[in-house]
Protein backbone atom coordinates (compact mmCIF):
# COMPACT_ATOMS: atom_id res chain seq x y z
CA UNK A 1 0.00 0.00 0.00
CA UNK A 2 1.52 3.47 -1.31
CA UNK A 3 1.62 5.93 1.67
CA UNK A 4 0.83 9.98 0.96
CA UNK A 5 3.04 12.03 3.04
CA UNK A 6 0.70 15.77 3.59
CA UNK A 7 1.73 19.30 4.69
CA UNK A 8 0.39 18.31 8.03
CA UNK A 9 2.48 15.12 8.94
CA UNK A 10 -0.13 12.63 8.29
CA UNK A 11 0.38 9.68 6.61
CA UNK A 12 -2.78 7.85 4.54
CA UNK A 13 -3.16 6.08 1.60
CA UNK A 14 -3.61 6.96 -1.79
CA UNK A 15 -7.20 5.45 -1.76
CA UNK A 16 -8.18 7.16 1.50
CA UNK A 17 -6.21 10.22 -0.43
CA UNK A 18 -8.85 9.66 -3.16
CA UNK A 19 -11.90 8.84 -1.85
CA UNK A 20 -11.23 12.55 0.54
CA UNK A 21 -10.57 14.36 -2.88
CA UNK A 22 -13.94 12.39 -4.35
CA UNK A 23 -16.06 13.59 -1.12
CA UNK A 24 -14.48 17.35 -0.59
CA UNK A 25 -15.06 18.13 -4.27
CA UNK A 26 -18.43 18.45 -4.99
CA UNK A 27 -18.45 20.93 -1.61
CA UNK A 28 -15.76 22.85 -2.79
CA UNK A 29 -17.61 23.16 -6.59
CA UNK A 30 -20.70 24.55 -4.06
CA UNK A 31 -18.84 26.76 -2.55
CA UNK A 32 -17.59 28.04 -5.87
CA UNK A 33 -21.10 28.69 -7.02
CA UNK A 34 -22.25 29.76 -4.01
CA UNK A 35 -19.57 32.35 -4.31
CA UNK A 36 -20.36 33.52 -7.50
CA UNK A 37 -24.62 33.67 -7.17
CA UNK A 38 -23.65 36.28 -4.11
CA UNK A 39 -21.40 38.35 -5.74
CA UNK A 40 -22.97 41.46 -5.75
CA UNK A 41 -22.72 44.42 -8.39
CA UNK A 42 -22.62 47.55 -6.85
CA UNK A 43 -23.84 49.50 -10.30
CA UNK A 44 -26.52 46.70 -10.97
CA UNK A 45 -28.00 47.65 -7.38
CA UNK A 46 -27.54 51.40 -7.80
CA UNK A 47 -29.15 51.07 -11.52
CA UNK A 48 -32.00 49.29 -9.92
CA UNK A 49 -32.51 51.93 -6.99
CA UNK A 50 -32.89 54.64 -9.85
CA UNK A 51 -35.54 52.52 -11.61
CA UNK A 52 -37.77 51.12 -8.64
CA UNK A 53 -37.44 55.66 -7.23
CA UNK A 54 -38.73 56.72 -10.60
CA UNK A 55 -41.44 53.88 -10.81
CA UNK A 56 -42.52 54.49 -7.05
CA UNK A 57 -42.95 58.36 -7.64
CA UNK A 58 -45.02 57.92 -11.36
CA UNK A 59 -47.53 55.63 -9.39
CA UNK A 60 -48.67 59.04 -6.95
CA UNK A 61 -47.08 61.63 -5.19
CA UNK A 62 -45.00 60.63 -2.06
CA UNK A 63 -42.48 62.12 0.33
CA UNK A 64 -38.67 61.61 0.90
CA UNK A 65 -39.01 59.23 3.92
CA UNK A 66 -41.67 57.44 2.48
CA UNK A 67 -39.70 56.74 -0.69
CA UNK A 68 -36.46 55.26 1.05
CA UNK A 69 -38.94 53.47 2.35
CA UNK A 70 -40.39 52.08 0.15
CA UNK A 71 -37.47 51.53 -2.55
CA UNK A 72 -35.54 50.01 -0.30
CA UNK A 73 -32.66 51.93 -1.38
CA UNK A 74 -30.27 54.34 1.32
CA UNK A 75 -31.06 57.67 1.80
CA UNK A 76 -28.39 59.21 -0.14
CA UNK A 77 -29.16 56.91 -2.59
CA UNK A 78 -33.04 58.34 -2.81
CA UNK A 79 -31.27 61.60 -2.97
CA UNK A 80 -28.89 61.04 -5.32
CA UNK A 81 -31.44 59.77 -8.00
CA UNK A 82 -34.31 61.95 -7.17
CA UNK A 83 -31.81 64.80 -8.36
CA UNK A 84 -31.09 63.09 -11.59
CA UNK A 85 -34.71 62.61 -12.44
CA UNK A 86 -35.65 65.82 -11.25
CA UNK A 87 -32.99 66.96 -13.74
CA UNK A 88 -34.67 65.05 -16.65
CA UNK A 89 -38.18 66.01 -15.75
CA UNK A 90 -38.97 62.82 -15.03
CA UNK A 91 -40.46 64.14 -11.91
CA UNK A 92 -41.16 67.08 -9.64
CA UNK A 93 -40.55 68.28 -6.48
CA UNK A 94 -43.01 70.43 -4.11
CA UNK A 95 -41.38 71.81 -0.97
CA UNK A 96 -44.01 72.48 2.08
CA UNK A 97 -42.86 73.56 5.93
CA UNK A 98 -41.95 70.68 6.86
CA UNK A 99 -41.47 67.73 4.12
CA UNK A 100 -40.61 67.98 0.40
CA UNK A 101 -43.09 66.31 -2.06
CA UNK A 102 -42.29 64.21 -5.22
CA UNK A 103 -45.04 63.66 -7.90
CA UNK A 104 -45.13 62.67 -11.70
CA UNK A 105 -45.92 65.93 -12.55
CA UNK A 106 -47.14 69.74 -11.07
CA UNK A 107 -51.14 69.54 -10.37
CA UNK A 108 -50.86 72.02 -7.41
CA UNK A 109 -54.54 70.56 -6.04
CA UNK A 110 -53.42 67.30 -5.99
CA UNK A 111 -50.01 67.96 -4.32
CA UNK A 112 -51.78 70.32 -1.61
CA UNK A 113 -54.83 67.90 -0.90
CA UNK A 114 -52.04 64.67 -0.60
CA UNK A 115 -50.06 66.70 1.60
CA UNK A 116 -53.15 67.69 3.88
CA UNK A 117 -54.02 64.15 3.89
CA UNK A 118 -50.71 63.12 5.85
CA UNK A 119 -52.27 64.59 8.84
CA UNK A 120 -54.14 61.86 10.27
CA UNK A 121 -56.78 64.17 12.03
CA UNK A 122 -57.75 65.49 8.50
CA UNK A 123 -57.33 62.63 7.19
CA UNK A 124 -59.94 60.93 9.58
CA UNK A 125 -62.46 64.09 8.98
CA UNK A 126 -62.17 64.26 4.88
CA UNK A 127 -62.68 59.79 5.46
CA UNK A 128 -65.33 60.04 7.26
CA UNK A 129 -67.46 63.12 6.18
CA UNK A 130 -66.73 60.86 2.11
CA UNK A 131 -69.09 58.52 3.82
CA UNK A 132 -71.84 61.01 5.73
CA UNK A 133 -74.04 63.29 4.59
CA UNK A 134 -72.76 66.24 7.10
CA UNK A 135 -71.34 66.24 10.47
CA UNK A 136 -70.99 68.12 13.64
CA UNK A 137 -67.88 69.70 15.07
CA UNK A 138 -68.75 67.00 18.55
CA UNK A 139 -69.67 64.61 16.15
CA UNK A 140 -66.18 64.55 14.81
CA UNK A 141 -64.71 64.52 17.77
CA UNK A 142 -66.43 61.42 19.62
CA UNK A 143 -66.31 59.51 15.90
CA UNK A 144 -62.10 59.88 15.41
CA UNK A 145 -61.06 59.93 19.59
CA UNK A 146 -59.17 63.24 18.41
CA UNK A 147 -59.25 65.82 20.76
CA UNK A 148 -61.57 68.75 20.07
CA UNK A 149 -58.71 71.76 19.28
CA UNK A 150 -57.36 69.07 16.68
CA UNK A 151 -60.37 68.92 15.20
CA UNK A 152 -61.18 72.72 15.08
CA UNK A 153 -57.38 73.23 13.38
CA UNK A 154 -58.39 70.19 10.74
CA UNK A 155 -61.82 72.05 9.62
CA UNK A 156 -60.39 75.49 9.61
CA UNK A 157 -57.53 73.89 7.16
CA UNK A 158 -60.08 72.49 4.98
CA UNK A 159 -62.39 74.94 5.20
CA UNK A 160 -59.80 77.53 4.04
CA UNK A 161 -59.17 75.16 1.23
CA UNK A 162 -62.37 74.97 0.23
CA UNK A 163 -62.81 71.00 0.42
CA UNK A 164 -65.54 71.72 3.25
CA UNK A 165 -68.21 73.74 3.74
CA UNK A 166 -70.48 74.68 7.04
CA UNK A 167 -74.02 74.29 7.64
CA UNK A 168 -75.12 76.98 10.25
CA UNK A 169 -77.98 75.86 12.50
CA UNK A 170 -78.77 75.54 15.58
CA UNK A 171 -77.79 73.88 17.80
CA UNK A 172 -74.40 72.91 16.33
CA UNK A 173 -72.93 73.86 12.89
CA UNK A 174 -72.26 70.70 10.46
CA UNK A 175 -69.69 70.29 8.14
CA UNK A 176 -69.72 68.21 4.54
CA UNK A 177 -68.06 67.87 1.47
CA UNK A 178 -70.22 69.50 -1.31
CA UNK A 179 -68.31 67.71 -4.32
CA UNK A 180 -67.90 64.33 -3.50
CA UNK A 181 -67.09 62.94 -6.70
CA UNK A 182 -64.26 65.42 -7.21
CA UNK A 183 -62.46 64.96 -3.45
CA UNK A 184 -62.53 60.98 -4.21
CA UNK A 185 -61.11 61.64 -7.65
CA UNK A 186 -58.08 63.66 -5.99
CA UNK A 187 -57.88 60.34 -3.59
CA UNK A 188 -57.61 58.18 -6.04
CA UNK A 189 -55.20 60.19 -8.08
CA UNK A 190 -52.75 60.68 -4.85
CA UNK A 191 -53.46 57.88 -3.24
CA UNK A 192 -54.59 54.80 -5.12
CA UNK A 193 -54.28 52.15 -2.46
CA UNK A 194 -55.96 54.19 0.01
CA UNK A 195 -59.17 55.10 -2.71
CA UNK A 196 -59.18 51.35 -3.61
CA UNK A 197 -59.77 50.07 0.17
CA UNK A 198 -61.89 52.80 0.70
CA UNK A 199 -64.84 51.80 -1.47
CA UNK A 200 -65.11 48.09 0.22
CA UNK A 201 -66.13 49.64 3.85
CA UNK A 202 -69.05 50.94 5.55
CA UNK A 203 -68.83 54.07 8.35
CA UNK A 204 -69.94 52.58 11.59
CA UNK A 205 -71.36 55.00 13.16
CA UNK A 206 -71.05 56.20 15.98
CA UNK A 207 -67.62 55.00 16.34
CA UNK A 208 -65.99 53.65 13.12
CA UNK A 209 -62.72 52.60 15.05
CA UNK A 210 -62.14 49.93 12.91
CA UNK A 211 -62.79 51.43 9.52
CA UNK A 212 -60.60 54.18 10.26
CA UNK A 213 -57.50 51.88 11.70
CA UNK A 214 -57.63 49.92 8.09
CA UNK A 215 -56.65 54.01 7.05
CA UNK A 216 -53.75 54.36 9.62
Amino acid sequence: MNIVKTNYLIEISEAEMAATIELTAPLFMFMILVSAMTTINPQKIRSACGANILNIVLKSPITFMKLVSESGCAAETVEKYVKTHINNNLIYQKKGKFRILYSPDLKIPQLEFYELMLNPTIKAIVLILLKSKSLSQVELVAMTDKSNPSISRGLKLLLDKKILKRNYHAPFSTYYIPNKKYIASILAETNPILANNFEHFDLCYPKPSIFLSVFQ
